[in-house]
């Protein structure tokens, strides 16, 4: 049987297998969606576009302009269908991945927002692949993700280091902050699940924030499975 750990904030986080199950719908309804609305969508583009190209549009110039503006709505819900198919993927991370694709992710961000982003990553990623390695991701793809909807930011800070048998994990943004880290604000802000993974993860969790302050998260990770879950200043 699962053993729930409350942490210091009364919350009790999901066990495994909710989170496994979890990664199970969503890559079912990214997998559906690619596999059926998306192709329709760059179909119907692809025939928007053919149609554009028939000489007799050369005449009704009117109707090009209708059918532009058509075009450039379709690209839009392409683009945004195709980018929550990626959001929700899970990508099998193996050993060595991870530093790739925490690239890739804030890449995106940049490309999305003009955040500043300053990212270092010194941990050497042996032994952490699988769901460990997921779990990380997808806890510094909730950050991001909450940073980019209400913080308001202009700069993110990421800085992954390592640290007596520790995986340190420490995310900082200068956007709006909270006033108070409460059980309403967790649930709000999608922090709940962030507090699942890092159980899961055996890890120990800080948040700091205040409003107007920024937010700031510091996660200290065993590096081995084996390692004691201690209370870390």
């Amino acid at each position: 049987m699962t053993k729930h750990v409350k942490n210091k904030l009364g919350y009790e986080s999901a066990n495994t297998d909710y989170l496994r199950q979890l990664e199970q719908e969503k890559l079912k309804l990214a997998r559906e969606l690619h596999d059926t609305a998306l192709q329709e969508q760059v179909i119907a583009m692809r025939e928007l576009d053919a149609l554009l190209g028939e000489p007799i549009m050369q005449e009704r110039l009117e109707l090009k302009k209708r059918l532009m503006r058509i075009r450039e709505q379709q690209a839009s819900s392409i683009y945004l269908l195709r980018d929550f198919c990626q959001t929700q993927y899970a990508p099998r991370l193996a050993e060595g991945e991870l530093k790739s694709q925490l690239e890739f992710l804030l890449d995106r961000l940049q490309l999305r927002t003009n955040i500043e982003v300053e990212y270092v990553n010194t941990w050497q990623q042996e032994g952490l692949g699988g769901e460990r390695a997921l779990h990380v991701y997808r806890i510094i793809q909730e950050l991001l993700h909450n940073t980019e909807k209400h913080a308001n930011a202009k700069r993110v800070e990421l800085k992954l280091s390592q640290d007596n048998g520790y995986y340190k994990l420490e995310y900082r943004d200068d956007g709006v902050g909270m006033e108070r880290i409460d059980l309403a604000a967790i649930a709000k802000l999608g922090l709940k699940g962030i507090y699942s993974r890092a159980e899961c993860l055996h890890a120990d969790i800080k948040l700091r924030s205040g409003q107007y302050a920024g937010f700031h998260c510091i996660l200290h990770i065993p590096i081995s499975t084996l390692s004691v879950h201690l209370d870390r200043a």
